[in-house]
């Protein structure tokens, strides 16, 4: 067994191990947790960019909605209203003072700029369209430059990127393509015999592009309430989606007597479908970037309550790793009173005075006669009965 000296000199080596395997375990984990903490900040970075992304998107979609319908007034040969397309003009030079950096759009908005404050207020069909389809060419662009620098076309969750492609794409180029095509049947139906061949080529090519474009507009909203699993997204956005599918097939039929060559083109039914597309695309537009910004909000809600559990993870890990040091340390000041007691070799210490208890004295004993030594006490002829006595110890009679 061993002794008190034997375990005292064992038991700094047992407190470095112990010290050391705590060492380890906080080293890890802080590692793990450094991980943690790096991954999370980059998706938070991920998505904030992202966020940004929606809020320039927003007036670029509102100057586009105000572009398209200046053209078409323009188009028919009325002065078009210089003040709706001021005012988007206004809000993305705002966005863009503050966004225009970080998501590198500032030379291609002032190009843009510059290319909307030259447009006509009227003229020919000619040089309206060519005008209003520069300007429209360079704000699709800008689009396309916002979605790709934000990177919201990189977003690793379904329900956001479908939407994000509806919303920047296939949105964006349905309002121009149905803006082209009402203006071609405007402007066909009082063009000669000569320039309708012409323009029913056009305007068919519009036509399939706007078909089209509501096509995959309306797949992007399947797949992202597919991907969601949510009913409220699917409830909220596929009525808005119905109106603008609507309101493009009511479109589409309108080109049928230019086709048939049985009669004129109604311009005044184009003008009203087209006012109806426009704010059914201003309304789905406006809905699909919000449900993208709310997505995009609790996604980073959720990772800073992943940050928080981390750090609370980490702080009991450091805790439990912590306690076996501070109980070693603790047992070390502690006198080894009970290792003492276990020592053969140490001396008790000595009783209190009140419970010490005398040594007996011994005493030295002289054996006892037998009986066969004792003298004999019968009497003998009248003599005293206690002469043999004094004979026998030599006493004198």
């Amino acid at each position: 067994m061993m002794t008190a000296r034997e375990r005292r000199r064992v038991r700094p080596f047992g407190g470095v191990a112990r010290t050391l395997l705590s060492l380890a375990l906080i080293a890890s984990m802080t590692v793990l947790y450094s991980m943690v903490w790096q991954s999370v900040g980059e998706q938070s970075s991920f998505a904030e960019l992202e966020r940004h992304g929606v809020r320039y998107l927003k007036p670029l979609v509102q100057l586009e909605i105000a572009l398209t319908n200046a053209e078409s007034i323009a188009v028919n040969g009325d002065a078009a209203p210089a003040e709706p397309v001021a005012r988007a003009v206004d809000a993305v030079s705002a966005v863009d003072k503050e966004l225009g950096e970080e998501l590198r759009t500032q030379e291609r908005w002032t190009e843009l700029r510059k290319k909307i404050e030259a447009l006509p207020a009227r003229g020919t069909h000619q040089t309206v369209t060519a005008a209003y389809g520069d300007a429209g060419d360079l704000l699709l662009a800008l689009i396309d430059k916002v979605r790709n620098n934000s990177k919201l076309i990189r977003d690793p969750e379904a329900e956001t990127y479908y939407l994000g492609d509806g919303a920047t794409q296939e949105l964006p180029a349905a309002v121009v393509a149905a803006t082209r095509y009402t203006d071609l049947l405007v402007n066909a139906a009082g063009s000669s015999a000569a320039g309708k061949a012409q323009a029913v080529v056009d305007i068919s090519v519009a036509r399939s592009e706007l078909v089209s474009n509501a096509q995959d507009l309306y797949d992007n909203a399947r797949l992202a309430v597919e991907g969601s699993g949510s009913r409220s997204l699917g409830g909220d956005l596929l009525s808005k989606f119905d109106r603008f599918n609507r309101s493009v097939e009511k479109l589409v039929p309108l080109m049928t007597p230019m086709l048939d060559g049985k009669g004129r083109v109604d311009a005044a039914q184009v003008v009203s479908a087209r006012d109806e597309a426009q704010d059914a695309a201003a309304e789905l537009s406006e809905a699909l970037l919000a449900q993208i910004d709310v997505a995009l909000q609790d996604r980073l809600s959720s990772l800073s309550q992943r940050r928080l559990l981390a750090t609370g993870v980490l702080a009991v890990a450091v805790l439990l790793a912590l306690a076996p040091v501070a109980a070693g340390l603790a047992s070390r000041r502690r006198p080894d009173t009970a290792a003492d007691d276990e020592d053969p070799k140490q001396t008790p210490p000595p009783a209190p005075a009140h419970q010490r208890v005398a040594a007996p004295v011994a005493v030295a004993s002289t054996p006892w006669p037998t009986q066969s030594q004792w003298p004999d006490s019968r009497p003998h002829g009248g003599s005293d009965v206690n002469s043999g006595r004094r004979e026998r110890f030599g006493v004198p009679q």
